[in-house]
């Protein structure tokens, strides 16, 4: 578990993220029409499987992601990198956990290794990484927007691979049950208070990720859900 203290910092104009929720409601990834299918049963398994694999490239890059933040914590709020790298060791053991839903769900290793991740999809990761280039607050403002509905978008998940999917095991469950405790994750980027002017930062993160829900549907075929 994370313990930090809140930091204040001293502009008037700066608040904390959670002026960003509405707009992270707005255009929630459960609004997508890739997890509204999920949500409805309305996915085959095939789709399922185009899915694991194309995210695959998401998950395996987030520890990059939040490395970068790290590097740019050192000068600017040295007293969170120790957080932050502990973010970045359970990051890692995440992309481990997304090969056993990607065995759950009959792909090897070794498939979901060789898979070579789609243009679109490609391209989202890229502006993700980007958007943790920038300044120290874009980059923890990107996170923030990556991470705040995870726990409800990973128990929407879990819901319906019991419901629809049949699939019930710890292995299509614990990648998702991990992120049902991803406030310790948030309370990191909760300590650090942003200007409003990071809200681009915020919905840039926000296109990037819906865009890699729309490259699965493209690679899928559900012309419907782009």
């Amino acid at each position: 578990m994370h313990t930090l203290w809140v930091l204040f910092l001293p502009s008037s104009s700066m608040a904390s993220l959670t002026q960003f929720d509405s707009l992270i409601a707005r255009k929630s990834l459960l609004k997508h029409p890739f997890y509204v299918k999920w949500s409805k049963g309305e996915l085959t398994m095939d789709d399922m499987k185009v899915y694991a694999k194309e995210y695959f490239h998401l998950a395996r890059r987030v520890p990059g992601i939040v490395e970068r933040v790290r590097e740019r914590a050192l000068e600017r709020q040295p007293e969170l990198v120790k957080f932050i790298e502990e973010n970045i060791r359970e990051e890692k053991e995440h992309t481990e956990l997304w090969k056993r839903f990607a065995k759950s769900l009959g792909i090897s290793e070794q498939e979901l290794l060789a898979h070579q991740p789609s243009t679109l999809v490609i391209a989202a990761v890229e502006g993700l990484e980007k958007g943790a280039e920038g300044t120290f607050e874009e980059a923890v403002a990107t996170m923030y927007a990556l991470e705040r509905e995870l726990p409800a978008i990973a128990e929407t998940k879990k819901d319906g691979l019991c419901r629809f999917y049949g699939l019930t095991g710890e292995d299509a469950h614990i990648y998702f049950d991990e992120h049902l405790k991803e406030q310790d994750h948030l309370n990191v980027w909760l300590t650090v208070d942003v200007s409003p002017e990071v809200e681009s930062a915020v919905d840039a993160s926000l296109a990037n990720q819906n865009k890699v829900l729309d490259a699965v549907c493209d690679v899928a075929g559900l012309g419907d859900c782009m």
